[in-house]
């Protein structure tokens, strides 16, 4: 196949697919490029936490949640197009109260997602199974929280009813602690 060399900006509505090819079988995977996204033009709002809160289509929801209340994040219908991102405010070393972030009606996340975690100390990543429409972050009582102040989680469609997402996670320097989980 030849390279392409562009000039101005490529632009796509249905995201970008990374597509690899088993040497051996000849079997071809595709899978969405889900870096985290240009922030340019989203709204900033800065959250309050409580007990339910919503993230709009096109916001950056900048939210002070610590640990010590559960707090759960309704997201936008999962439309092509529509990206949210949630902002960590706040140490998450308040508590062991659940984070939960929950897509809208029958919206999903896409199967195979993943999402850096802990186990043990140690890096691990949770995987999302079809089906899965909620995202659960448990902290330690610990500033050693890898989800923590200025950590990112960016929700972006591609396809209607499918979230993809995309995450930066902060940590303390003893990152350590915190997991996360998909779940139904």
């Amino acid at each position: 196949m030849a390279s392409t060399t562009f000039s101005g900006p490529v632009r796509s509505e249905g995201g970008f697919q990374m597509a690899t090819k088993n040497s051996v079988t000849g079997a071809v995977t595709t899978r969405m490029s889900s870096a985290m996204p240009d922030l340019t033009g989203l709204v900033l709002a800065d959250t309050a936490t409580g007990a339910n809160i919503s993230i709009a289509d096109g916001v950056i929801a900048v939210v002070n949640y610590t640990g010590a209340a559960a707090c759960a994040v309704a997201l936008p219908a999962a439309t092509r197009g529509a990206i949210a991102v949630y902002v960590q405010a706040k140490d998450t070393a308040g508590g062991t109260a659940t984070l939960t972030f929950d897509a809208a009606g029958t919206d999903v996340w896409a199967t195979g997602s993943l999402i850096e975690s802990r186990a043990a100390a140690e890096v691990t990543f949770d995987t999302s199974a079809a089906g899965e429409t909620s995202l659960v972050f448990t902290p330690a009582n610990a500033a050693t929280n890898l989800f923590t102040t200025g950590s990112k989680i960016a929700f972006m469609c591609f396809e209607d009813g499918v979230w993809t997402i995309a995450s930066e996670m902060s940590g303390a320097a003893d990152a350590t602690t915190g997991a996360f989980a998909f779940g139904a």
